[in-house]
């Protein structure tokens, strides 16, 4: 009976390490995530520079830019005001939102540069977009960290994008989900569903692989 048990046990520990190798690995392969993500910083950085030469404003959605805004902000080499928008979906997919902060500053006839972490389906950029356009910038453009254009369903401009997902559901470097992850140093793609399992029942093992694996700057191949 102690064997039999044994063995279940043993067993078990097994189908849940299989169940974590198979569902966490990091977005981004044989490359350390910090490293390609400062690379397309400076990438963008230098894409944007010229933009907001002359008085630019750049206006950050909380919270998940910070860490993006943060590090693309130390890159433009022209002196440029930054401020931040905040909003509060009603329902998910509906584009139904409402602003919770608005502007603190004069941005008409300036060129603003509106920053996300992640564009989905679309519903939140068209609607940050059109009020931008209530305070009369001279051009409106958009810069995210992630498109996730699979998800798409009103077809809105972005005119720079960092990367560009197709599938996965990321967590960190900004990204949060259910609270957490928001402040890891990487970017880790993980199983949704699992995830949510877990903490329905209280457990962690997932999430403690995430931090794991973002802290460590490891990679893992699925």
């Amino acid at each position: 009976l102690k064997e039999g048990l044994l063995k279940e046990n043993i067993d078990k520990k097994i189908e849940e390490a299989k169940i974590i190798e198979e569902n966490i690995k990091q977005i981004i392969n044989k490359c350390e995530i910090t490293d390609e993500i400062e690379c397309r910083v400076r990438e963008l950085a230098a894409e944007i520079d010229d933009y907001l030469k002359d008085g630019g404003v750049v206006v950050g959605v909380l919270k998940g830019c910070l860490p993006f805004l943060a590090d693309l902000v130390r890159e433009i080499k022209y002196e440029i005001e930054i401020d931040f928008l905040a909003l509060t979906s009603f329902k998910e997919n509906t584009g139904r939102v409402r602003l919770t902060r608005d502007l603190g500053i004069d941005v008409s006839g300036r060129n603003v540069l509106l920053v996300e972490d992640v564009v989905d389906t679309g519903f939140r950029l068209h609607f940050l977009r059109n009020h931008l356009e209530t305070h009369q910038p001279a051009e409106v453009r958009v810069c995210t960290l992630f498109d996730r254009s699979d998800r798409r369903v009103l077809p809105v401009k972005v005119e720079y994008s960092g990367f560009v997902l197709q599938e996965g559901f990321i967590v960190g470097y900004g990204i949060e989900h259910l609270g957490m992850f928001r402040n890891l140093p990487s970017v880790v793609s993980a199983n949704q569903s699992v995830l949510d399992e877990e903490f329905a029942n209280g457990e962690s093992k997932l999430v403690d692989e995430i931090l794991r694996i973002a802290q460590g700057k490891e990679i893992v191949e699925c």
